[in-house]
């Protein structure tokens, strides 16, 4: 249970669907101000509003997320609705505030707070999270082609009462004893005078 719940809070911060890590080749730069319109866009009226239906219309049919360690399989907004739906499963009031949106070229930087209620379980109470992220997205044609995403993932872990605790060290290998000297008349050495 707690390794599917890991997997889908990732789905949920990182909000959209991956494959690769090769970038596109940089399309014409576009209008900085409509590239932050449609992030904002994203942020606020998909993932806090929940109207997938504007997917179609603010990301690209071939849309990659080149966030490392991302899935390869599926491009595009069906993807996204997918994640969103696994991520909604489990949590509910998913709102995302934008704190901070920069764009340069056909790049647009957004820094966001999202908070979210987890739903309640069987083992336990609804609980509340709230954790920064930061995604770079790249847009032409006035629409989202790539992103890449970086989450306070162990901030949501510690939340949700995971405890990390690094990997329990090997115990160094016991040393072999040093070899004895060989006795005098053994093989190889010459009898004692």
């Amino acid at each position: 249970m707690r390794t599917s719940l890991a997997l889908i809070v990732c789905g949920l911060l990182a909000a959209l669907p991956a494959s690769g890590q090769e970038s596109a080749p940089a399309s014409p730069p576009g209008n900085p101000e409509a590239n932050k319109t449609v992030v904002r866009r994203y942020l606020e009226e998909v993932l806090t509003a929940g109207r997938f239906a504007l997917l179609d219309e603010l990301f690209s049919p071939d849309y990659v997320d080149r966030t490392p360690g991302s899935p390869a399989e599926g491009r595009g907004p069906e993807v996204i609705r997918e994640s969103q739906r696994r991520a909604r499963q489990l949590f509910e009031n998913v709102r995302y505030t934008v704190d901070d949106l920069v764009a340069e070229g056909d790049r647009v930087a957004a820094r966001y707070t999202v908070r979210a209620t987890r739903k309640a379980t069987a083992e336990d109470a609804a609980k509340p999270i709230e954790v920064i992220g930061i995604t770079m997205f790249r847009l032409a044609d006035g629409k989202i082609q790539e992103a890449w995403i970086v989450n306070d993932q162990i901030e949501l872990f510690r939340q949700l009462g995971f405890t990390l605790t690094p990997a329990p060290k090997e115990p160094p290998k016991p040393k072999a004893p040093p070899e004895p000297p060989p006795l005098p008349g053994s093989a190889g050495v010459p009898p004692a005078n």
